[in-house]
């Protein structure tokens, strides 16, 4: 039921609190520090602090759909938090907080043996992968990556023929895909550089079986509907698929239109399903 009493007395107090901003910005000494005030407020360390602890709550909110209250997943984010992986600093094109906290966490609740991700860029989501991986004591992932490179002043930005707005480049000049990644946890990791619409069919070759897939790198609609047909095949009940950039395309609202019956979420722009 909707209790329009509840949502006449929040628009009453929104307008309220607007009104008083204006009436304060318009005061000639008093104006300036409200809007000092404001701009320190949104200033990018701040509100990047304030995003991380909006991901952080979700994240949480999240595993307890997925596991309950008491799960030991909440234990698992709340130490991948504040261990040196997640800390670590990251180059373009990396994945979010929030795509890592569940990469992570979902790995270590999964204990799989084979997890395959397209896209690595400087190695973020990886390296929160292979983190899990090794706390694990088991299980590797595979890593398909086609690298586009930057110099030192970074990469311009380009219009894909979807009409995205896309990065010439993740990698800078003399690092190479994944440069992030400790090199203890490398041994349950191995990187294929190639397009992943040819060297994906030769991956999955080998592979059975995928427990987990992570998908972060063509983003265009074919490539996306491939990725995501291919890989459930092979995912087992309980498994899950990861994408990044869901709303590029129609791709992931599709291809969830087809598994309804499939626990599922978007969050920002990373999109999870879990195979019943």
């Amino acid at each position: 039921m909707v209790c329009y009493t509840n949502i006449s007395h929040n628009y009453f107090m929104e307008q309220l609190l607007q009104s008083i901003y204006r009436f304060l910005r318009s005061l000639p000494i008093i104006g300036s520090l409200v809007k000092s005030l404001r701009d320190l407020y949104h200033h990018p360390a701040l509100e990047n602090r304030r995003l991380r602890k909006r991901d952080i709550a979700r994240a949480h909110t999240e595993l307890t759909n997925f596991f309950g209250t008491d799960s030991p997943a909440h234990q698992y984010l709340e130490e991948f938090i504040g261990s040196a992986t997640f800390k670590q600093s990251y180059s373009f094109g990396y994945s979010g907080d929030f795509d890592v906290f569940m990469l992570h966490t979902l790995t270590r609740m999964q204990v799989p043996e084979v997890i395959v991700e397209t896209g690595v860029a400087s190695g973020r989501s990886s390296a929160a992968i292979l983190d899990a991986l090794e706390k694990n004591g088991k299980g590797k992932l595979y890593s398909i990556d086609l690298p586009l490179f930057f110099d030192a002043s970074g990469p311009e930005r380009f219009t894909t023929h979807e009409g995205n707005s896309e990065l010439t480049g993740f990698v800078p000049q003399g690092k190479e895909p994944g440069w992030l990644i400790p090199d203890h946890l490398r041994p349950r990791w191995e990187l294929i550089l190639g397009d992943s619409n040819v060297e994906l069919p030769k991956l999955l070759a080998r592979l059975p079986i995928v427990d987990i897939f992570y998908h972060d790198g063509d983003h265009s609609y074919e490539t996306m509907s491939y990725e995501f047909r291919t890989l459930w095949e092979r995912i087992p009940q309980g498994g899950f698929l990861f994408s990044d950039d869901t709303k590029w395309n129609d791709a992931w609202k599709e291809f969830i239109g087809k598994h309804s019956d499939c626990p599922n979420l978007v969050y920002r722009s990373l999109g999870i399903i879990r195979k019943i």
